[in-house]
């Protein structure tokens, strides 16, 4: 996954400021090019956000389901500590994602109903997310209390 991320990076690194080198005959190709690098990284960073996501989760029920076949067979409980992560850091990170990932979601949609997209866009984006945050500090916090 990594290895593909970098190698999707490094190509868009380098093709960008070729494609930008070559001589356009308007101001309008210059920014269809642009345009269209920034849809590429966009791309790529929600499927990299996604992914990462899926995976957080997959780990999270595999290290459980591991936990309980352990258990099952009587395997010492430092075994069973010495052999897989803490629970909480799992399920934090997951609930971190799927506070961010509902969050981006939630800002989305209000940016499609807001149309035309400009610099208000990406004001709704940042503040939705960062609302997104905010509730998984509050979540966080209330679920160290108990």
């Amino acid at each position: 996954m990594k290895r593909i991320l970098n190698i999707t990076l490094l190509l868009t690194v380098i093709t960008v400021p070729t494609m930008a080198l070559q001589q356009s005959t308007s101001v309008m190709e210059d920014k269809e090019v642009i345009f269209f690098s920034l849809n590429a990284i966009a791309v790529l960073l929600s499927i990299w956000i996604a992914s990462s996501f899926l995976l957080s989760l997959i780990k999270l029920f595999l290290n459980d389901r591991l936990r309980r076949t352990l258990i099952q067979r009587n395997a010492p409980l430092a075994i069973i500590t010495e052999i897989l992560p803490k629970e909480n850091n799992l399920a934090e990170r997951a609930l971190n994602w799927c506070c961010i990932l509902f969050a981006g979601s939630a800002g989305l949609t209000l940016c499609y109903y807001t149309q035309p997209f400009g610099l208000h866009s990406v004001i709704i984006l940042s503040i939705s997310l960062a609302f997104g945050l905010l509730i998984y500090y509050f979540i966080h916090k209330h679920t160290n209390k108990s």
